[in-house]
């Protein structure tokens, strides 16, 4: 099983480089990414009780602040989308329809007191993917390119969300975990869908 770590860079908090990781619950923080890195070794081995070269497969993510939005995305991922080859990103910022709906449902999350973090993903990346990094109390809108030159998304709830209340929820099972992304997004799930997560195995294993 592999263990999530998003590091979130705000230059105007101390440290800038905060840490949270998924499901080992080690956080932290420190003024550079090797030292936060390091921080989160340091703390996932004491977790786990094993030497720094024993440690699980690790998931790394970066979230920052883009034009008023928290984007989450994978180290290393390569967001494009394929009708206008621009990124992803920038997609998600151009204009467009779909694009103001979704920064409209951010600011809509925002202002009822939830902290909304837009997560990029691919239109077949299975579901499984984001729910093994969500926190109970998380709103995650996962957004992908639409093949069309704009974006499509859904939000998915943890069981703690404060806006959770009345959206549907998806069950845990291999059949949802192994959903496609686009696949909620293509079914309507317009409300979101709240993520009862299961209880996390060993990380070791």
């Amino acid at each position: 099983m592999s263990d999530h770590v998003i590091f979130r860079y705000d230059p105007d908090h101390q440290p800038e480089i905060t840490f949270r990781a998924v499901p080992s619950g080690c956080t932290g923080g420190a003024n550079t990414m090797a030292e936060a890195r390091a921080c989160y070794r340091t703390c996932l081995s004491a977790r786990l009780h094993v030497d720094r070269r024993a440690l699980p497969t690790v998931v790394e993510h970066l979230e920052g602040l883009v034009c008023g939005m928290w984007v989450r995305t994978k180290v290393g991922a390569v967001h494009r989308d394929q009708a206008s080859d621009r990124m992803l990103l920038q997609t998600l910022l151009s204009p467009g329809e779909a694009q103001r709906a979704l920064r409209d449902d951010v600011a809509e999350l925002t202002d009822k007191g939830a902290q909304p973090i837009v997560v990029l993903a691919e239109p077949d990346q299975p579901v499984e993917f984001v729910v093994d990094q969500m926190l109970p109390r998380d709103t995650l809108v996962v957004a992908h390119s639409d093949g069309q030159g704009g974006v499509a998304w859904t939000t998915l709830y943890g069981p703690e969300s404060s806006d959770a209340d009345g959206v549907p929820r998806l069950m845990d099972d291999s059949a949802a975990d192994a959903t496609p992304v686009a696949a909620l997004t293509r079914s309507g799930a317009g409300l979101g869908l709240v993520v009862r997560r299961r209880r996390a195995a060993d990380i070791a294993s």
